[in-house]
């Protein structure tokens, strides 16, 4: 109780999740488990010692590079061409854009700040009411950590061991039901209050385009394309991805310069190292809980509980709600996947379902105040309010909460193109 106290308390102070985590292992290895604390050290660089986490900062540069170039702006006009005739279509066509750069990026706010800085002006001169404008780019950049690849999908598999390439597959027919549910409610509710204006490209304007846009289309077909063909593992289709969109920024649409890819760089690597160091805490929380058999503990008191399986996904997911509201997203997902892990058997449970939930949930968490952070990044964009961005996606986040709901209680959405790719 005294270190969880002490994680609250430290989290209440607004101090950063992963020196949270960190401070209260800590306290937590000097109070209860007489080793010397350099256990504290051996853990934080064990957590790091991992071949597979290196995907995680070679994908976030390789999707900041792609955001700051061309690609981001030829799938918007693709996705345009696409859907841009159909009553609300440029609306559609952004949350297209998003699910396709979220193929490519792998992080909820890089998707925003790509598809949000193309599709938003555009939206407005085509008399979109802004509340659907800004409710669509911020909800649908939640999208980001669903479609692989995704950044807290590989660390959620290196803290409990499963496979990463089967937990890309599973989140991938999640990832287009939600994205469909989306575009269904807004060609709706355009239809009825004949919203917005259509856009026709003339053939060869269209054909134009989609030949330029062929690279930017390309690249999570190679990406990912090299994962499910058994090509490549992750992290090698990681660094894949970074040569190839360089060579495609640089040399094909030649709008990016070696300045820029020297930003792009270092703030990638800087946001990189805030997820490692949590990965890194997260280690040495997750060696102090196991020697507590604070999960064996749990998980007896769960299942003698917890009778039914429906309960147990619901409570799964009310704990992601709340917590996810005052927790960053890949620490929550670790401590509480840990936790929560070896109860799954108890309720027929596959942990890679299991990890479709975590991460639904967590998108939840990005959409609601008041520590929202999707919220926040289109804030900064649009300067407007907390409750006018909080508003304008309560209808997308209605519907990600319907869908998750369910995909959790139908796991064939999450689990059927693994075992068809992989066998079961």
């Amino acid at each position: 109780m005294i270190v969880i106290v002490a994680f609250f308390v430290l989290l209440l102070l607004g101090i950063p999740i992963s020196m949270v985590v960190l401070g209260a292992s800590t306290l937590g290895v000097i109070l209860y488990s007489g080793t010397p604390l350099q256990i504290v050290v051996q853990q934080m660089f064990s957590g790091l010692n991992n071949y597979v986490l290196l995907a995680i900062p070679f994908f976030i540069v390789s999707g900041t590079i792609a955001s700051r170039g061309s690609t981001s702006k030829y799938l918007c006009q693709v996705m345009t061409i696409i859907f841009g005739r159909m009553r609300g279509g440029s609306v559609i066509a952004a949350v297209a854009a998003c699910a396709f750069f979220a193929a490519i990026s792998g992080s909820s706010f890089a998707t925003i700040v790509a598809i949000g800085s193309i599709m938003l002006p555009s939206l407005k001169e085509q008399e979109f009411p802004d509340e659907m404008s800004i409710g669509c780019i911020t909800a649908g950049g939640s999208i980001g950590v669903l479609i692989p690849p995704s950044a807290p999908m590989i660390a959620l598999c290196v803290a409990l061991g499963s496979s990463v390439g089967r937990q890309f597959m599973a989140g991938v027919v999640p990832g287009l039901i939600l994205a469909l549910a989306w575009g269904v409610y807004t060609y709706v509710v355009c239809s009825i209050k004949k919203y917005g204006k259509p856009i026709r490209y003339s053939f060869s304007e269209a054909k134009g385009i989609i030949f330029k846009a062929i690279p930017a289309l390309l690249y999570p077909v190679i990406i990912l394309g090299s994962i499910y063909g058994g090509l490549a593992t992750p992290t090698e289709s990681a660094a894949i991805s970074i040569v190839y969109v360089i060579l495609v920024e640089l040399f094909v649409y030649r709008t990016t310069s070696f300045k820029d890819l020297f930003n792009a760089f270092k703030n990638s690597l800087v946001n990189s190292a805030g997820i490692t160091f949590i990965i890194s805490a997260s280690q040495l929380l997750t060696w102090f809980i196991t020697t507590q058999r604070l999960p064996a503990i749990i998980s007896d008191w769960i299942v003698t509980t917890i009778t039914s399986p429906t309960v147990f996904l619901l409570v799964i997911m009310g704990i992601f709600f709340v917590a996810g509201c005052f927790m960053e997203l890949v620490a929550l997902m670790i401590i509480l996947g840990l936790i929560l892990s070896p109860t799954l058997a108890s309720y027929g449970v596959d942990p890679i379902h299991f990890g479709i939930i975590c991460v639904m949930a967590a998108q939840v968490s990005y959409l609601t105040p008041p520590f929202g952070m999707n919220l926040f990044v289109t804030m900064n964009m649009t300067k407007r309010s907390l409750g006018y961005v909080s508003k304008a996606a309560m209808p997308y986040l209605i519907i990600l909460i319907l869908c998750m709901l369910l995909i959790a209680f139908v796991p064939e959405f999450s689990l059927w193109l693994p075992n068809l790719m992989m066998g079961s």
